[in-house]
């Protein structure tokens, strides 16, 4: 009897360990706060516009201001939003500053646009009065206005580093192969590559040139890729919202840049053309939480903290 009753013990406590053994960790399954290192803001109504932005594109055409994002935010779990100047408009490098200055605990820095003056004698006065904000975090670089890569290009980014600023490069104006030799140039400048490298999606094999060029720049250990706008990669919109449109890349970027060198961006408005911000945020997320707990942690929080070193929210 004794013996029956402590085997029905050990069979009940084992039949309990199973059913534990399927439960999820609450450490391993808590969402993941989001920082979104890629949200644009912008009022139409700005002195210099955005000539990027069709008159008949109804969804664009219109402003997008933080109380337009910040009830986005709270619905999607963003707990921190890294702001990207949306054009090359000088002034609004401060305008961005501004326009996000009552809740910086939610837009923890700002990334201007420095295209127009970046090599020119009005780049550094300009950079260190925007550096005075902690916020500023670093600048893009999208227009190209300098056919040759001068020496005064670089002791500007030279500057830009020693500052401890970072700078995201918005690939058309700038090629892969030069962001590569600027980055073995400047290996203490912290530089990102805007929308996985500037990848154009049609449904094809990826192209092989651009495959190549994206292999050797990731060799640039301070360069880092930004897994942003995955819908607007696609030439045609609105794009597919199927994981397997994006496998190639995404395997791609993970292979080359790997865990600790990839940073999630939604592209927040211009996503909009394709779907709402919830449905980019799943795309990504049903990608790299495949990939465990630990990988979405860093790219969705962690690697953001380490390349752009915003201010910690008071």
């Amino acid at each position: 009897m004794q013996n029956s009753y402590t085997m029905t013990r050990i069979a009940l406590v084992i039949s309990l360990m199973g059913i534990l053994s399927l439960l999820p960790c609450p450490a391993e399954t808590a969402p993941v706060p989001i920082v979104d290192c890629h949200v644009h803001l912008w009022d139409i109504a700005r002195p210099a516009g955005l000539g990027w932005i069709k008159k008949d594109n109804q969804t664009l055409n219109r402003s997008f201001l933080p109380a337009d994002h910040e009830r986005i935010a709270r619905a999607n779990g963003v707990s921190g939003i890294i702001v990207v100047q949306a054009g090359q408009s000088l002034p609004d490098n401060q305008w961005n500053l501004d326009i996000t200055a009552h809740n910086p605990q939610l837009y923890r820095g700002i990334v201007g646009n420095l295209s127009e003056v970046i090599g020119t004698p009005a780049f550094q006065p300009l950079f260190e009065k925007l550096c005075e904000n902690p916020r500023y975090v670093g600048y893009r670089l999208s227009g190209r206005y300098q056919e040759k890569l001068s020496d005064a290009f670089f002791a500007d980014l030279r500057l830009t580093a020693q500052k401890g600023r970072t700078v995201d490069f918005l690939l058309g104006g700038y090629r892969l192969d030069e962001v590569a030799e600027i980055a073995r140039r400047l290996p203490e400048l912290r530089i990102i590559l805007d929308h996985l490298g500037g990848v154009k999606l049609d449904g094809k094999p990826l192209a092989p040139e651009w495959v190549a060029q994206f292999r050797a720049i990731a060799k640039q250990t301070n360069v880092r890729c930004k897994v942003s706008a995955l819908f607007g990669r696609w030439e045609k919109q609105p794009a597919p919202q199927d994981l397997a449109a994006y496998t190639d890349v995404l395997d791609l970027a993970f292979e080359r840049f790997g865990e600790d060198r990839l940073i999630f961006g939604s592209d927040w408005p211009v996503s909009e053309q394709t779907a709402d911000y919830a449905s980019v945020l799943r795309l990504t997320r049903t990608y790299f939480d495949r990939k465990g707990h630990a990988v979405s942690e860093k790219l969705f929080q962690q690697n953001a903290a380490a390349f752009y070193r915003p201010p910690t929210p008071k």
